[in-house]
């Protein structure tokens, strides 16, 4: 395996205004390179022509004042060595910024830094970490950090500091989650995105914690709340027919969004699975059924099914003659599709919640309520505990006892 040096700042010690104006004398400057950025800083001495080796780019050592010199900006080599380890150690991105602040020893306390540069600071170092953090789970720090924005932005705040975060801030913001319209989704977030989001908000104050930038953690003693009896949305047969029958012909997004959701519907996919299907992933059996195996984005477990004839039919059409690496449907953004969705809602006069997710519900109740196991189930869902496919089981109980009660 090869190894990849980490970069590091780069120091080079130059004459302010050499080959610009002839003067007796010159002061020094050193430029720090780092990350395509750039920092210049004047070393306060300054050097007669005479006494300077251009090839070394510093003092020639024959008097005591350049040897002493010398010794100055071999300091400040190390300073800035010094100061990008510690930072580093200190679970933080560096910045060529930061960096002077601490050689500079004008770096701001702690608790007066800006959360939401520590926060972008701490999730560009996630970036890096690759075989740690998968993008989707980078997408969720950022979808955490715009939705703090926003909040911020209502309270009339451009920003909040370390060291102003408490409990009543965390509780402000959960119930704006709850509470109020988030502009992507068109209505306020659902109580586990809530909890996806405070999740993410708590895993980079922890990060502020361990590295002392935060005495107490606002965390501390405050429970984000689960809804464990929240209800899930999902389409019956019936809703399923409606949308089927809807004339979208003079529409061609929404005829194909009614399609990708159909095909979600007919396997359970989760939004990102089905956008990275590949043709690869699929494969034919020898009683040509059309098997899915495929490694799951949010939890890496694998996925090994056949496909209904209904998914089949929708695979040959977009696969077409893809091949090999190419993904089997169009790239569109979960938001995209949710949207024709609600817009399909509402032409349908479907009542119910809508969007891709709910196309998983959807599957997975009418699984159930077709008697298949609820073990086969967990496998086609890809959950690693049955107690997330139990919730779908509850549903259809609960289906089985209103039915029974409306014979009376």
């Amino acid at each position: 395996m090869r190894y990849f040096e980490e970069k590091r700042p780069t120091v080079k010690i130059y004459l302010h205004q050499y080959g610009k104006k002839e003067l007796e004398s010159y002061t020094i400057y050193a430029r720090v390179l780092y990350k395509r950025t750039k920092l210049e800083l004047s070393l306060r001495m300054k050097v007669a022509l005479c006494d300077w080796d251009f090839d070394n780019n510093l003092f020639i050592p024959n008097k005591q004042y350049s040897i002493h010199c010398n010794q100055k900006i071999g300091e400040f080599h190390l300073a800035i060595s010094t100061a990008f380890d510690d930072l580093k150690r200190g679970s933080v991105q560096p910045t060529l910024k930061m960096i002077r602040e601490v050689i500079t020893g004008t770096k701001v306390k702690s608790n007066e830094m800006s959360f939401l540069e520590y926060y972008d600071q701490t999730v560009e170092q996630k970036k890096q970490q690759t075989t740690v953090y998968r993008q989707s789970t980078i997408d969720q720090y950022v979808r955490a950090r715009n939705h703090l924005f926003d909040f911020l932005i209502r309270k009339g705040w451009k920003n909040i500091q370390l060291g102003e975060l408490s409990k009543n801030f965390i509780s402000e913001f959960e119930n704006y989650l709850l509470s109020h319209q988030i502009e992507s989704l068109g209505r306020p977030m659902m109580r586990s995105s809530a909890v996806t989001n405070l999740k993410r908000i708590k895993a980079i104050v922890n990060e502020a914690v361990k590295s002392e930038l935060i005495e107490k953690n606002p965390f501390e003693g405050y429970k984000v709340q689960h809804d464990k009896t929240q209800n899930i949305s999902y389409l019956t047969l019936e809703q399923l027919k409606k949308l089927e029958e809807l004339d979208v012909s003079e529409y061609p997004a929404l005829s194909r969004t009614r399609e990708l959701f159909q095909f979600i519907c007919q396997c359970g996919l989760r939004y990102g699975d089905f956008q990275n299907l590949r043709c690869h992933d699929l494969e034919y059996s020898t009683d040509g059924l059309l098997w899915l195996r495929m490694e799951q984005q949010k939890t890496r477990g694998a996925l090994h099914f056949p496909l209904s004839s209904i998914a089949k039919k929708i695979i040959i059409k977009y696969q077409g003659g893809k091949k090999g690496e190419q993904y089997v449907f169009p790239r569109i953004s979960n938001q995209t599709l949710n949207k024709h969705l609600r817009t399909m809602k509402i032409m349908a006069g479907i009542k119910n919640q809508i969007s891709c997710h709910v196309g998983r519900h959807t599957f997975a109740v009418q699984s159930l309520d077709a008697g298949i196991s609820i073990e086969v189930v967990q496998r086609l869902l890809g959950h690693k505990s049955i107690s997330s496919t139990m919730i779908y089981a509850q549903i259809s109980h609960r289906k089985l006892s209103e039915s029974i009660l409306l014979l009376g």
